[in-house]
């Protein structure tokens, strides 16, 4: 009797022990769920250019190993997202917010996936049209030539059907901003027929390789680009590079600075503080200083443009009057532009 009662006894211990060893239903789930480290870094190495182009969003611009489109993760009106490939991974940065991170998250963001579906995506499963493959996208250029075609006719024709008039209200226009007008920059007049307005129009990057103009309303506030929106350079012979957010800021710096010797270097929204690579991999300065906006993607540009700028020059100097004053940019240290509007001096 006392046997089969111990027995009885070791007997439902035992099935109580195989119970609480059982895994739980959510327990199973969890394990089912696993992944490896080779899958995650698969799926961290799915090129994002590729992926954000099949989902239908056309690249601003595009280089070997860059690219800008309009943010798929958000409704905006100027393209800021920008696309990288660095170290064998792909990332992303929205400048518009300053929210980044690497193709998992992007997923995560624009599927509504958690980490592991995610994961499961990007590296193919029933989503085999999906790239899984890391190569950079294939060269090709970062600029529309037809484009570069139309501006470059435009300012050819512009400059040479010019009155001394037009000349003069440029002048006017640049001495009204409190900022220096320099010949070589090959500013021209453009009137806008669809918005019934004038401009003057700034060459980028340089009037010897135009791919772009740069047009700031004449007498008001509207800005545009025609062609491409690239950088600005204004080359000297030193050895030290102001760097800004817009051509303003940049003339405006060198009366800050109290130095016009300086080359200024204007990258005209920071969705292009990636092309400052390209750019001082060949000016090779042994001083780059930055200065750009006091706000929020401006600041975040800024970290990116000290860790480009330190590769290649020998000191990176970070501008911080507009910041200390509590003010935008360096422009808006200047004193306030005249009332009257370059037209009308010039009449």
């Amino acid at each position: 009797m006392t046997e089969r009662r111990n027995g009885g006894l070791l007997g439902m211990i035992n099935r109580l022990w195989q119970k609480m060893s059982r895994p739980k239903p959510r327990q199973q789930r969890r394990a089912k769920e696993r992944i490896s480290d080779h899958e995650v870094e698969e799926a961290r190495r799915v090129n994002l250019a590729h992926l954000i182009e099949s989902l239908g969003y056309k690249p601003r611009w595009f280089s070997a190993e860059k690219a800008m489109f309009s943010s798929p993760l958000r409704v905006e009106k100027t393209p800021s997202f920008t696309v990288s490939y660095y170290k064998g991974r792909w990332g992303w940065k929205d400048w518009g917010t300053g929210d980044s991170g690497d193709a998992i998250s992007f997923a995560q963001a624009y599927y509504g996936l958690s980490f592991i579906e995610a994961v499961r995506k990007l590296n193919g499963g029933t989503y085999s049209s999906i790239p899984s493959s890391a190569p950079p996208p294939s060269a090709r250029s970062e600029y529309d030539e037809d484009k570069i075609k139309f501006v470059r006719k435009l300012h050819s024709d512009r400059t040479s059907l010019m009155s001394e008039k037009e000349r003069l209200i440029i002048r006017l226009y640049f001495e009204d901003k409190g900022v220096a007008f320099y010949p070589e920059m090959a500013v021209v007049t453009y009137h806008s027929f669809r918005d019934k307005k004038s401009f003057v129009a700034i060459p980028m990057p340089h009037a010897r390789c135009i791919k772009g103009l740069e047009c700031r309303e004449i007498g008001g506030t509207d800005r545009k680009t025609l062609g491409n929106k690239t950088l600005w350079f204004l080359s000297r012979k030193s050895s030290k590079v102001l760097v800004t957010e817009s051509i303003l800021d940049a003339l405006a710096g060198e009366i800050v600075l109290s130095d016009n010797s300086l080359s200024l270097l204007s990258i005209n929204g920071v969705g292009n503080v990636g092309k400052l690579d390209g750019v001082l991999a060949k000016l090779r300065p042994k001083e780059v200083l930055l200065a750009l906006d006091n706000d929020h993607p401006g600041r975040e540009a800024q970290k990116t443009a000290v860790r480009i700028a330190s590769r290649y020059a020998d000191r990176v100097i970070e501008i911080d009057h507009h910041v200390r004053a509590g003010a935008k940019d360096l422009h808006k240290l200047l004193p306030p532009a005249r009332q009257a509007t370059p037209v009308a001096r010039a009449e």
